[in-house]
């Protein structure tokens, strides 16, 4: 009996080797992650390690939060930041609904208070 071989890509996970630690070995992204001068008027944070943060109180937070619904998967949906992960499988399954990964980096660039992640972007591709 053949089995479908699982994609290489499915396996594939965020490289976060030049995500550095504070002094408590805790995750620095401090200077990774510089805030655009539009910051406020925009309502992600998109993380070296693929996590995304949401702002729930944002103008647009409706059409993010769908956005985000459609590439990634919730983590956790408290009631002002909603944390979601982008994954191998929320990506696979948002270009086989038709988003195009360059469209998916764009809106994800649009949408953060700083830029996406290098790795984040290779990621996506």
């Amino acid at each position: 009996e053949s089995q479908e071989a699982v994609p290489a890509a499915a396996g594939k996970q965020v490289d976060e080797s030049t995500t550095k630690l504070d002094e408590y070995g805790a995750k620095d992204y401090r200077l990774q992650m510089l805030l655009k001068n539009d910051h406020a008027s925009r309502p992600l944070w998109v993380a070296p390690d693929g996590h995304v943060f949401l702002e729930a109180f944002s103008p647009v937070y409706k059409y993010a939060q769908d956005f985000l619904v459609a590439i990634s998967e919730p983590v956790c949906r408290p009631t002002h930041v909603h944390e979601y992960k982008l994954t191998a499988y929320s990506l696979y399954a948002a270009v086989s609904v038709g988003l195009q990964t360059s469209d998916i980096i764009e809106y994800l660039q649009k949408l953060s208070k700083t830029s996406v992640p290098d790795g984040i972007v290779q990621f996506i591709k």
